[in-house]
């Protein structure tokens, strides 16, 4: 399933009639966002995803269930209607319908007619996000494990945020594979810049399902920062971030990637990176990071800060310039541009999964 199931007839049509694209958004069969768990309580919201109207609501159990949005009897939004008895039940005639779509229940009618059903997305919660599958009917590989957020959030401080942008899903998630516009864009002078782009046998435990999926793309940036400028230089003199070896490994699922920063060889950030399709050239992209606790009250307060604030005014500065790009697939290419269009391979081999 790639997208809400067509309902009703549809009119004859001549052989020369336009075919309808059904995936217009040219998104990779994947994971995506669909929103914070904590923006879905316990009354519907009506949401804008894949460049679809949708209803997310949370049953019974508080287990959160996206469908489409307007009634299968007449068309009424289910956005307005109300949870009952661990069922969405829309406000026009009280239809009802449980978290898998179907309906279970219409005042006064004993056979529910076979059509009276919600197509619905396969979902889970996780990280303090609301995940949805989306391109085929149930998931070509499991949503990757973000370890710091989970079994060893103990020994990390979070730091979360979102930005919407005018960019596409390929372009937020491969610019972590382009090593050189780190001085351009983001003002960190760096020396020796180099990408490397990693096998499989430098893939994370964690990333072993989607492996075997062949659903995981990973590359490494190494460079000297010789020194941070701009409002945060103060902060990082003072921790003494300077003229030090800086390195980041990024490991992608078509649609997003977890990434770790080190310092000096040192763990200092790890980050997970989601995407919202909301529709053409709306995207939200959401961050989660997880910044490294030194053992110290005092400094962990500058590190929190620092790369708090240091990660989300880095992609402020990439959200600038994905206003303003047109993603280009004929661009005049340079070998530095070897780890983004690997990439985009990779992306392209999701979309090509997606069923129509």
């Amino acid at each position: 399933m790639t997208s809400i199931l067509e309902k009703g007839t549809q009119s004859n049509q001549t052989k020369s009639a336009t075919v309808v694209d059904k995936n217009p958004l040219n998104l990779a069969a994947s994971w995506y966002v669909a929103m914070l768990s904590k923006e879905l309580g316990k009354k519907p919201k009506a949401i804008q995803l894949f460049g679809q109207d949708l209803v997310a609501w949370r049953d019974k159990n508080g287990t959160p269930v996206i469908m489409e949005r307007y009634c299968s009897h007449m068309g009424a939004s289910l956005a307005i209607g109300e949870v009952k008895d661990g069922c969405i039940q829309c406000p026009f005639h009280h239809w009802r319908y449980d978290n898998e779509g179907n309906c279970v229940s219409i005042p006064d009618i004993e056979n529910i007619p076979p059509t009276a059903r919600q197509a619905t997305y396969v979902i889970e919660e996780r990280y303090g996000y609301i995940w949805v599958w989306y391109g085929t009917s149930s998931p070509l590989f499991p949503l990757p494990k973000y370890s710091a957020a989970e079994d060893e959030k103990h020994n990390y401080m979070s730091w979360r945020f979102s930005f919407n942008t005018k960019g596409t899903v390929p372009l937020l998630v491969e610019n972590l594979h382009d090593s050189h516009h780190l001085d351009p864009v983001h003002t960190l002078p760096c020396d020796s810049i180099q990408l490397t782009i990693l096998d499989e046998q430098h893939s994370s435990p964690q990333f072993e399902p989607l492996l075997k999926k062949a659903a995981w793309f990973s590359s490494l940036i190494e460079a000297r920062i010789k020194s941070y400028v701009g409002p945060l230089g103060a902060i990082a003199q003072v921790l003494g971030f300077k003229g030090i070896d800086y390195s980041h490994r990024t490991e992608s699922w078509p649609t997003g990637h977890i990434g770790t920063s080190f310092l000096n060889g040192e763990v200092a950030v790890k980050a997970l990176i989601g995407t919202t399709p909301v529709a053409e050239n709306q995207i939200i992209l959401h961050e989660l990071f997880m910044i490294k606790k030194s053992g110290f009250f005092l400094l962990n307060i500058f590190y929190y800060l620092f790369f708090g604030w240091q990660n989300q005014l880095s992609v402020w500065e990439d959200v600038k310039h994905w206003n303003t790009m047109k993603l280009r697939r004929d661009g005049a290419y340079v070998k530095h541009d070897r780890g983004v269009l690997k990439f985009r391979e990779f992306y392209q081999s999701w979309v090509n999964k997606v069923e129509v």
